[in-house]
């Protein structure tokens, strides 16, 4: 079934559509602006730089290392890829430094790194790259290779977790390391009460609100951890936004 023949409110709107909804078309920007990976934000840009510099020297064997040259290699596409959809929205360039706390921590060690794309990253599974529903064309098409490839940084993240903790070193050093990599993947779905979840839900742009997505995450992501030995602590340890 094509857009044309869409019900009004089930309709996707066009790259360049003179009807799309001024909330919809604002809406878009906001998230889209906010969202991290954008080839056009210089903040995004020196994340990316500290990012490659630990793929490529915390990891002790060539085949992670590997892996996770590829896994940056989508993340640069996935900023181009956004900063294309802003660009059809009117918007050339963002220049937004980095809200999300989890980004600011610091990757010290191969575990910290597995967190990070193991926690942080599957977050983008929930809130970040859940496309394929949202009323616009230009996201819509993009939902199914985003989709995948962060499954694909998350299942890289666990897979190293679970090597970090192979021994009893690693185990102890990841059941440390929990307690600032559980409550930052928590605070990344943003306040329970913000107004604008909402509002993303009622247009489509995501599936649950913040508090509901949190939720399932909590849900599905406890479990893998409590699996490879890690012991999870309260969800509102060090949190900062609930």
């Amino acid at each position: 079934m094509t857009a044309a023949t869409l019900e009004p409110e089930h309709k996707i709107w066009a790259e360049g559509d003179p009807d799309l909804p001024d909330e919809l078309k604002d809406l878009l920007i906001r998230m889209l602006s906010y969202h991290i990976e954008n080839s056009t934000n210089p903040h995004f840009n020196a994340l990316m730089e500290m990012l490659w510099d630990r793929c490529r020297n915390l990891p002790t064997d060539e085949g992670t290392r590997s892996v996770l040259v590829k896994l940056m290699n989508q993340e640069v596409e996935h900023g181009e890829i956004t900063a294309r959809i802003l660009k059809g929205l009117g918007v050339d360039k963002v220049d937004r430094p980095i809200e999300q706390y989890a980004f600011r921590l610091p990757i010290d060690t191969f575990c910290d790194l597995a967190y990070f794309h193991g926690l942080i990253d599957r977050v983008g599974v929930y809130i970040g790259e859940t496309w394929e529903g949202v009323p616009y064309e230009p996201l819509v098409a993009v939902a199914p290779q985003l989709h995948r490839e962060e499954l694909f940084h998350c299942t890289v993240g666990l897979r190293n977790l679970r090597l970090a903790c192979s021994t009893p070193a690693g185990l102890a050093e990841a059941n440390e390391l929990i307690k600032k990599w559980w409550p930052a993947a928590l605070d990344m779905f943003g306040r329970s009460d913000s107004a604008f979840s909402d509002a993303y839900v009622r247009w489509g742009l995501r599936q649950k609100n913040n508090a509901d997505l949190r939720r399932q995450y909590i849900a599905d992501t406890k479990p893998l951890l409590v699996d490879l030995g890690i012991e999870v602590p309260s969800n509102r340890l060090n949190r900062r936004f609930l």
